[in-house]
């Protein structure tokens, strides 16, 4: 797994995007938004988007939620050590 980022800022409403090759053969581009204490990373080909939380969209992208979990948390730890973290009060 191969992430970049492209773009962001930090803080209490925080917004990363960049891309991630997940095999070699499976390149998207993502978003990490955080607001209000709460992130969410979305996974977009083309005019696609998903949401790594929810369960019906990865059927779209043909993704397991074991995989969904794990590219979300590579690209949350990603984004956490390059620069953008999430200020707020405690939030992660």
């Amino acid at each position: 797994m191969k992430i970049e980022i492209e773009n962001g800022y930090d803080g209490f409403e925080r917004h990363v995007t960049g891309n991630i090759d997940l095999d070699g053969n499976n390149v998207y581009n993502w978003e990490l938004d955080t607001y209000d204490g709460m992130t969410s990373i979305y996974l977009i080909d083309c005019e696609v988007r998903i949401n790594l939380e929810f369960k019906d969209d990865l059927n779209l992208f043909n993704i397991d939620e074991e995989v969904a979990e794990e590219i979300y948390d590579e690209i949350l730890s990603f984004v956490n050590n390059n620069g953008y973290r999430f200020i707020g009060e405690g939030f992660e």
